[in-house]
């Protein structure tokens, strides 16, 4: 009896043991906020996920400055977790070399439209979304003219930009867009605050901004307007900022990053995501643009209209 009781100990512990083994490791690396509304929030929320959903056990470190990148990347490598999330494109070097250190760790960078050796590269393609901004703009916009606020002139800003003058263009030629109208800043809503004025002082009714935290400026600058007796309309992106100023906001370009991550991390875990560019949009819901349909000027005429030319850019090019 005493033998059976020792085997039975020995059988539970290692199954213990194995159990843990299984058990998935997330880590988190994040250059700014975990509560900022914007970016960063929605890559805690996918951790979040992570750790409900696939049971995983995760980590996160916040604020992270450029120079300690790599050695917060390098200490959870070491560390034994599987998957260590870079949220942002600005990790693209320090994963580089990473990657090369640690090749049995699974590096996701989200936000990079590059190709890093060794990891997977989230680009969530914001154009065609975009797209749909502009054909929006051109049909609310009175004086002909919108604007475009955003942080930096990187490669998904760009391309928001982008879009939406493809949109306008497509939708009425006669509709102009500013020059874009850059911040330098994440998290400066005064600085936000400015470029939208000096967007409206430049005749635009729309403004449509990538700013991430720093976007209540905008959306502040275009309420003071309307205040003042003028109709100014908005677009938030990132995450659903419809209900920050549901007054002035038409939709947001939403990035979906929380499935994303989830999705990634799932597939890594398993061995069935290769490293490589992963490029997510309109196709399966994890770039869109959800519109604020309570706000008088998103019509059920514009409302279709939008879900027609969703339905054009989802559509496969044979």
């Amino acid at each position: 009896m005493i033998r059976f009781y020792l085997i039975l100990i020995v059988c539970v512990a290692s199954l213990s043991t194995l159990c843990r083994a299984a058990d998935l490791r997330v880590a988190m690396v994040l250059p700014g906020s975990d509560n900022d509304k914007g970016w960063n929030q929605m890559a805690r929320e996918g951790l979040d996920r992570i750790k409900k959903e696939l049971k995983a056990e995760t980590q996160i470190v916040t604020n992270v400055k450029s120079a300690d990148f790599y050695t917060r990347i390098s200490n959870f490598a070491e560390d034994g977790f599987e998957v260590v999330i870079c949220h942002g494109g600005e990790f693209e070097k320090v994963v580089k070399e990473a990657a090369k250190n640690y090749p049995k760790t699974h590096f996701i960078v989200g936000g990079c439209p590059n190709e890093i050796p060794g990891a997977i590269c989230v680009d969530f393609m914001t154009r065609d979304a975009s797209q749909l901004v502009g054909l929006v703009a051109a049909g609310v916009s009175r004086t002909k003219t919108v604007a475009f606020v955003g942080a930096d002139p990187v490669a998904p800003l760009q391309a928001c930009y982008d879009g939406m003058k493809e949109g306008l263009k497509s939708t009425d030629p006669a509709v102009s867009i500013l020059p874009a109208l850059w911040t330098n800043s994440w998290d400066s809503p005064t600085i936000a605050r400015e470029k939208t004025q000096a967007a409206i002082a430049g005749n635009a009714d729309v403004i449509y901004q990538n700013v991430d935290a720093a976007a209540i400026g905008v959306f502040q600058a275009v309420q003071d307007a309307n205040k003042s007796g003028k109709s100014i309309a908005a677009f938030g992106c990132n995450s659903n900022q419809n209900g920050l100023a549901p007054d002035v906001i038409l939709g947001s370009v939403v990035l979906n990053v929380p499935q994303a991550y989830l999705d990634l991390a799932r597939e890594a875990a398993s061995g069935k995501q290769k490293n490589g560019a992963v490029k997510l949009g309109l196709v399966g819901g994890y770039v869109d643009l959800v519109l604020n349909e309570k706000h008088p000027m998103v019509t059920p005429s514009l409302v279709e209209k939008v879900a027609a030319l969703r339905a054009v850019l989802v559509k496969p090019i044979k």
